[in-house]
């Protein structure tokens, strides 16, 4: 008789590049594979060494937690073939497994019963990380199985993944235009090699340090360390010698203002 076995696994689509697959705790405790056909659950079983291929989203029912590890555009798919399966839901949790699809994707599954969450990985430098949200039975699953294979999680309130999108856009990808930038005024004035490497490291650290602090009294850098005369000065200067670069400051800093007015105003509240 085979052992009632905790974890079950959807997988459609390249599997090597997933971070959650690799982890140690997935090979201990996997069992049922379904993909696209019997022979493919048989390949990823191979694969990543652990579970058993099935035929039948049925067959899911000995887990307890369910992986879905599948393209995006293939997702409403197989939330309705599942849901027109005879699976036990209210026993079950579904976690969607590293995409940015919203964890509403798997409405359907909870409609029928089950508990539903989604992942997605994080930037982490050497230690798998990953972002959690959804119903709290879901979560907390998938919390312990991450935990389980020494992967960081980080949980957020259910419904707030917008807010961590918001977050990655604000963090990871709008800086990136300025720090181009910056290193462009850098290079016009001269600054090279090993030194302009250095420099940017250093406001680099500068910025992370007063972000953490939440200081909403030194983030004008330059702004704070001379007169308002002396940065319009500046201003002038950058008006003649390259006008799209004063009109984006000016606009940035314009735009900083009202958001730390706020913020102050708000804390103050």
């Amino acid at each position: 008789m085979r052992k009632h076995l905790q974890l079950g696994l959807v997988l459609e689509g390249n599997a090597t590049a997933s971070s959650v697959l690799r982890l140690k705790s997935v090979a201990n405790e996997l069992g049922p594979i379904k993909s696209s056909g019997l022979q493919v659950a048989r390949r990823v079983a191979n694969f990543l060494k652990a579970g058993f291929a099935i035929n039948e989203y049925k067959e899911l029912e000995t887990a307890r937690l369910i992986l879905l590890r599948v393209p995006d555009s293939v997702v409403p798919r197989v939330v309705q073939e599942l849901c027109l399966s005879e699976l036990p839901f209210q026993q079950l949790s579904f976690v969607l497994c590293e995409t940015w699809l919203l964890t509403e994707a798997l409405a359907p599954l909870r409609k029928s019963g089950a508990q539903v969450a989604s992942l997605v990985a994080t930037p982490a430098a050497v230690t798998p990380s990953f972002v959690v949200e959804g119903d709290l039975p879901a979560v907390r699953l998938i919390r312990r199985l991450l935990e389980r294979g020494e992967a960081r999680t980080i949980e957020l309130r259910p419904g707030t993944k917008p807010l961590y999108f918001a977050a990655n856009l604000l963090l990871r990808a709008l800086p990136v235009p300025l720090l181009q930038l910056g290193q462009q005024a850098l290079r016009d004035a001269g600054v090279s090699g090993n030194q302009l490497s250095t420099l940017l490291e250093d406001m680099g650290r500068q910025l992370i340090d007063t972000a953490q602090k939440g200081s909403r009294v030194n983030w004008g850098g330059p702004l704070l360390e001379c007169t308002n005369q002396t940065a319009e000065q500046y201003f002038a200067s950058l008006e003649h010698d390259d006008p799209k670069l004063a009109a984006s400051l000016k606009d940035l800093v314009k735009w900083a203002r009202l958001q730390m007015a706020q913020r102050a105003k708000g804390h103050s509240a």
